[in-house]
């Protein structure tokens, strides 16, 4: 019993939590009841109640912790998911008629939406957890990667105070294989 104890305690306490915007997962509820439709007379119902209701229990969310490392979220157990800062892009908040959703973008481009119930606070304190991850370099080393001074290529004859315009010609017809204005 004192090595438990001993072990809890060395574990890290999370910086922040919040629970998922419903605690009513009616998918899950709605799967149970066909499958029990399914026990009276029909095996199939029975087979496809409990398996939407399983994918229903492991993909929908239950709980979102902050760490000063990472973002875990907790699904139904035993399904518990980290996302390491170091692979953490951004955050931005979307405001959607259904209310304002967390989405956090990720350095491979995929997209991860969070349903918390105060998402302002939330976001306050995964963007400081972010910050104190990075060191407060993070502003620099994007910029730097993304065309600073220091990595610009200056062409004979174009002032360096000068951008080079892009003509519109040229650019249309770009695709991206993203859309920005979708809100997942």
């Amino acid at each position: 019993m004192i090595e438990y104890r001993r072990m809890e305690q060395m574990q890290e306490q999370p910086i922040h939590w919040d629970n998922h915007r419903t605690n009513l997962n009616l998918t899950f509820i709605f799967a149970l009841i066909v499958a029990v439709i399914g026990i009276l007379g029909q095996p199939v119902l029975f087979v496809l109640g409990i398996g939407v209701a399983i994918y229903s229990w492991l993909t929908n969310p239950k709980q979102y912790l902050i760490y000063r490392d990472a973002l875990v979220i907790i699904y139904g157990k035993p399904r518990i998911k980290s996302y390491p800062f170091q692979d953490i892009s951004h955050l931005e908040t979307l405001s959607l008629p259904m209310g304002e959703r967390l989405r956090v973008r990720m350095v491979n481009g995929r997209r991860l939406l969070l349903l918390t119930k105060d998402t302002d606070t939330f976001r306050a304190k995964l963007d400081e957890a972010l910050d104190a991850f990075h060191g407060e370099q993070r502003g620099s080393d994007y910029s730097s990667e993304n065309g600073s001074e220091s990595s610009r290529i200056i062409e004979p004859g174009i002032p360096s105070e000068v951008e080079p315009e892009i003509p519109p010609e040229s650019s249309m017809g770009e695709s991206s294989s993203e859309n920005d204005d979708v809100p997942y």
